[in-house]
């Protein structure tokens, strides 16, 4: 958000008025009373002022209100002088305290308004019929002027000075919601990744149960198969010892511990098979 200058409006405004203003007396001058040249001149230097004061108004502002109050108290204190005009010198009172007050801070605006205030003054001493009324009127006026216009500039100040903290201070703060924001953009998309990372290893381990499920039932299957060979086998003795077959009981012990000792290494490697969690098997042929 971007705060209105009110000094820069101000002085552009006021230098744009009193160019044309003193433009409209310096020609007024010229043609309705061509025979004097005290005010023409006046007229012309303040023009001057004014145009030079506005040339510095955007690199330097207050240099150029020190030259344009200057110039302008000067000029009229001489022709206060020479030819005393109270309406002229009034309105130079209400114009230079004014621009003083709003352009000027700090102890250059006490020093311009103490120039002002003693310029003016000095000038009234000179016409002793009428200085005390002058300088009482004018003194009073000056001061209702400039301690007026101090006020509301000093109000403006701080309504300026309050709403730019505030604007800082709300920056700041959008700073910070800015970076909390991309942190928790980040946070998410490392959550997103995550998930992703997640989903493939599960999928991936599914998969791997779902074959291991599939190889044990194949693993069973033929160990089943290398088993059934041996007990049929044990079987069969066992039926031909009941029947009482001429075979020698020595022989048919043998018999029966061979087929015990071939079903004993089908179980040991069914047992090293799982203690090495290695789940293949040869075909058999």
């Amino acid at each position: 958000m971007i705060v209105r200058n009110i000094e820069k409006f101000f002085l552009n405004t006021l230098l744009r008025i009193s160019i044309l203003g003193v433009s409209f007396i310096l020609l007024s001058s010229i043609v309705f009373r061509p025979e004097k040249m005290l005010p023409t001149v006046v007229s012309l230097v303040i023009l001057l002022a004014c145009i030079a004061a506005y040339k510095l108004r955007d690199k330097y502002p207050t240099q150029a209100v020190l030259l344009l109050t200057s110039i302008t108290l000067t000029v009229v204190a001489y022709q206060r002088l020479i030819a005393p005009h109270a309406s002229v010198t009034l309105a130079v009172v209400m114009i230079v305290g004014f621009v003083i007050s709003v352009m000027l801070k700090g102890r250059t605006m006490w020093v311009m308004h103490g120039i002002a205030f003693i310029l003016l003054n000095t000038v009234f001493v000179y016409h002793v019929s009428e200085k005390v009324t002058a300088c009482i009127t004018f003194s009073i006026l000056y001061f209702v002027i400039t301690f007026a216009t101090a006020v509301l500039k000093g109000s403006y100040d701080g309504i300026h000075y309050h709403l730019r903290n505030t604007n800082l201070e709300l920056q700041r703060r959008a700073d910070e919601i800015a970076a909390q924001n991309k942190e928790l953009h980040a946070t998410q998309s490392e959550l997103s990744s995550l998930n992703q990372n997640l989903e493939q290893i599960v999928t991936e381990r599914t998969a791997r149960i779902k074959s291991q499920n599939e190889m044990l039932i194949r693993y069973g299957h033929i160990n089943a198969h290398h088993l059934r060979g041996p007990v049929a086998r044990l079987l069969g003795l066992a039926a031909v010892y009941k029947m009482g077959s001429d075979m020698q009981a020595d022989e048919l012990v043998d018999k029966m511990i061979e087929q015990a000792n071939e079903i004993d290494a089908v179980v040991r490697r069914i047992n090293a098979d799982l203690d090495s969690n290695n789940m293949g098997w040869e075909s058999e042929n």
